[in-house]
């Protein structure tokens, strides 16, 4: 069980089941996309959501994304390192500062190419590797690797867009999904 957060989490035994997930992520990204978009240039790299630029932002979630899939596709042949939460916060802000300035147009290209590439690993996940552990830094627990999708390319994305909302006034809401 997460320790941090209690999260609405789906199985993904169908194919059926695994749309209605890449649904719900292109739904968040759209949002998170749409958002950047309606911040006017000049206010891109000026630190917005608790110091981080719009860029750095959107560089974040881009490269959770790639980082994300990598662990995953690790833990599914066996390979499970665990992190501490001390060194992704050190990583997360040693890349703030890289990503800064970063442009805006670019990550969104980057974020919008990525997410076919998640949503092929979602419809091809072995269910026999749905149950392969693997440590989940940000919420300080072990997850399964059905669970870790959901978390790494849809819940983290919803947090942080909560967070570009609250600043830029705006409100978003979450699928309706059921508990599992």
């Amino acid at each position: 069980m997460e320790r941090k957060t209690s999260r609405d989490w789906r199985y993904l035994d169908s194919e059926a089941d695994r749309r209605a997930l890449i649904e719900d992520i292109r739904r968040v990204r759209l949002a998170v996309v749409t958002l950047a978009r309606a911040v006017p240039p000049d206010q891109q790299a000026l630190p917005r959501y608790h110091g981080w630029s719009l860029g750095a932002m959107l560089a974040h979630l881009h490269l959770s994304d790639s980082l994300a899939l990598l662990q995953i596709k690790v833990a599914l042949i066996g390979v499970h390192p665990a992190f501490s939460l001390k060194l992704l916060n050190r990583f997360n802000g040693t890349t703030t500062r890289w990503f800064q300035k970063r442009v805006v147009a670019t990550t969104i290209r980057q974020i919008e190419s990525g997410e076919a590439r998640i949503a092929d690993f979602i419809l091809r996940l072995p269910m026999d590797g749905f149950s392969r552990p693997l440590y989940y830094t940000a919420g300080e627990t072990e997850l399964t690797a059905e669970r870790a999708v959901q978390a790494y390319f849809l819940h983290h994305w919803q947090e942080h867009l909560t967070t570009m909302q609250k600043v830029e006034g705006m409100f978003y809401e979450p699928p309706n999904m059921g508990r599992v």
